[in-house]
């Protein structure tokens, strides 16, 4: 069904997960706000000053004739303005007014990063075998560059303010350059049209003399017309009569003469008084554009931004945190959690056991004066009997109470402890469990059944001369080299391990089939020794090598009324333990659940909240 199914992202999980990997995000974070931090106090403190431009694209011009159309009516034209602003051009004039090639600021840097880049110049220039000296234009041109990085030329909206930003060291260097840049505009802009219109009235001054000589020809014409045919202009116009009598022909071209002599008298004054005018505007220079607010020197700082750089620091460093801790996670392919040893392996986990530390192993001086004092026990693998209250005893008490509970066809109770891989803590959990089953009157015998490492007899026994393996080949009973604690009267049947594949007792090097039958655990001799004590032990709790790297336990899993799997928290892998299953699968059918063992208190304790 649609409900049953896990959500795509299981907040819970993420937060637990956070929870977790909390030093790694907190680290990633600081290290985020160290880095803002070493920024802020070696990056020196710039400061932008500011000057606006109005382009007041609804002003005439002086002796502008109307139904002329302003060529600044345009929002355009602004835009066209602004990128005159952004030129070369302007950025050239500011440097050379204001000589900007002599100013600290604009020489040549000496830190590491011009260093490195000086460096990579020359490998390249020896690689590529070219030499190039640098001359004054080059430096010029840096400079220039350098300027026209650090200004900042920008319209308001869509309105015809634009203003020009220059960022310095210094505040007051910052508002002089500002002001000279909006300076050199309008001097630039008043240049051109003094030139635009010097060259307009030079061209006029040709059309009026080219007009007026033209003007003065007709006239002559007309003159010398008149006085070829003598012609009377000043008395009555004759009627058409008199036209076709008196020689109408000479009439006409006569009034043709006169008629073009007045255009070209016209003509010419005109473009006199245009030229009049052009001469009367270039002695009032104005342009569209306005300084409305000059710079001045800022108060504070424009860069860097603490708050701000801290603040990108801080989100930057969560945001990487947060990626580094799932990306771990994922990575981690161990288990933290009863969540996922149930969702991986798909067994119950009966609990989660804390580490202890070293410190608390160390015992009392009376403990390790037992009866003969042949028997030390450690107190880390008695440290339910040491402190029965604490969080390591509660979750051994949960165990004992899922032994108790378990549906298992004997009277007696045969219960394996294993693990995946070697080291991951079986032995303690065994010992404890036996310790606390012990303890509440049942009668338990405690068997080490690692014959190749003999784990819990270096602790229980280390002075037993014999053990599981004798009992097994039948060369002695049980009781034999059966050990009692009496604090809790546990019984606990030792191995002894072979050294240097020898006999304990006689020293003798043994033969390679002797050896082999002294280091392997046989089906038919383990069911002996559990028929033997079945009626004299209410649990028999055998501590078994793990799965992987030997056969025994899965040679004698039949035996073996239920399994307790042992994972160490945060290390065994999931995979390893899934393919330990896999090959023993009569272990994964018969295991009653599985433990986290050595897991941090700390995460212990984060994971109970």
């Amino acid at each position: 069904m649609a409900g049953a199914e896990e959500p795509l992202i299981d907040l819970g999980e993420a937060f637990r997960v956070l929870r977790r990997r909390r030093v790694l995000v907190a680290s990633i974070l600081a290290l985020a706000v160290s880095g803002a931090a070493v920024y802020l106090a070696m990056t020196p403190g710039r400061y932008t000053a500011s000057s606006m431009l109005l382009f007041d694209v609804r002003k005439n011009e002086p002796f502008q004739q109307q139904g002329y159309p302003n060529a600044a009516a345009d929002s355009a034209f602004v835009d066209s303005e602004v990128e005159v602003l952004k030129s070369e051009n302007l950025a050239r004039s500011v440097v050379r007014t204001l000589s900007l090639q002599s100013d600290p600021e604009f020489a040549p840097s000496a830190g590491f990063a011009a260093a490195i880049q000086g460096f990579i110049e020359g490998i390249v220039e020896a690689v590529l075998g070219t030499s190039r000296t640098s001359t004054e234009s080059d430096q010029f041109g840096r400079v220039v560059r350098l300027f026209q990085k650090n200004l900042t030329i920008k319209r308001t909206g869509l309105t015809y303010v634009v203003s020009i930003d220059y960022r310095s060291l210094d505040p007051n260097r910052a508002a002089r350059i500002s002001n000279a840049a909006a300076e050199a505009y309008l001097v630039g802009e008043l240049e051109s049209k003094y030139q635009a219109a010097r060259r307009a009235n030079i061209w006029l001054q040709d059309r009026i003399n080219e007009l007026k000589a033209q003007a003065e020809k007709t006239e002559r014409a007309v003159a010398e017309y008149k006085a070829k045919n003598n012609v009377d202009t000043s008395g009555p116009r004759p009627n058409e009569q008199q036209l076709v009598d008196a020689s109408s022909e000479r009439r006409i071209i006569l009034k043709d003469l006169e008629s073009s002599a007045q255009t070209n008298r016209a003509l010419h004054e005109a473009l006199l008084q245009r030229v009049t005018e052009f001469t009367q505007q270039q002695s009032f220079p104005a342009t569209e554009a306005r300084v409305v607010s000059p710079a001045s020197p800022p108060l504070e700082k424009s860069e860097p931004k603490a708050l701000i750089a801290l603040g990108v620091a801080s989100i930057l460093g969560l945001v990487g945190g947060f990626g580094a801790a799932f990306a771990r996670e994922y990575l981690d392919r161990t288990f933290r959690s009863s969540k996922q040893v149930e969702r991986e392996v798909g067994v119950e986990c009966l609990g989660i056991l804390p580490a202890i530390a070293p410190a608390r192993w160390r015992l009392p001086k009376w403990h390790r004066d037992v009866a003969s004092g042949e028997r030390i026990i450690s107190e880390r693998h008695r440290f339910v009997v040491g402190e029965p209250l604490s969080r390591f005893a509660e979750t051994i008490r949960d165990l004992k109470v899922a032994a108790d509970t378990a549906d298992l066809h004997r009277s007696d109770k045969v219960i394996g402890i294993t693990s995946a891989r070697p080291h991951e803590g079986k032995s303690l959990l065994a010992a404890n469990l036996s310790e606390m089953i012990a303890l509440s009157g049942c009668k338990v015998l405690l068997i080490d059944c690692e014959l190749r490492n003999g784990g819990l007899t270096g602790q229980f026994a280390p002075k037993a001369k014999g053990g599981l393996l004798e009992v097994v080949a039948g060369r002695a009973a049980v009781n034999d080299f059966i050990w009692c604690d009496p604090i809790t009267n546990l019984h606990f049947l030792p191995a002894v391990k072979l050294a240097g594949g020898r006999d304990q007792n006689t020293k003798e090097q043994l033969s390679p089939a002797a050896l082999f039958q002294r280091t392997q655990l046989t089906p038919m001799g383990l069911k002996a020794l559990l028929e033997s004590v079945q009626d004299s032990y209410d649990y028999v709790i055998l501590d078994l090598p793990p799965i992987t790297p030997v056969a025994d336990v899965k040679a004698i899993s039949h035996l073996i009324d239920a399994f307790i799997l042992v994972i160490e928290f945060g290390r065994t892998s999931q995979q390893a333990v899934i393919d330990a299953l896999n090959a023993a699968p009569t272990v994964c059918e018969k295991l009653l659940g599985a433990v986290l063992n050595k897991a941090d208190p700390d995460e212990l304790r984060r994971l109970a909240s």
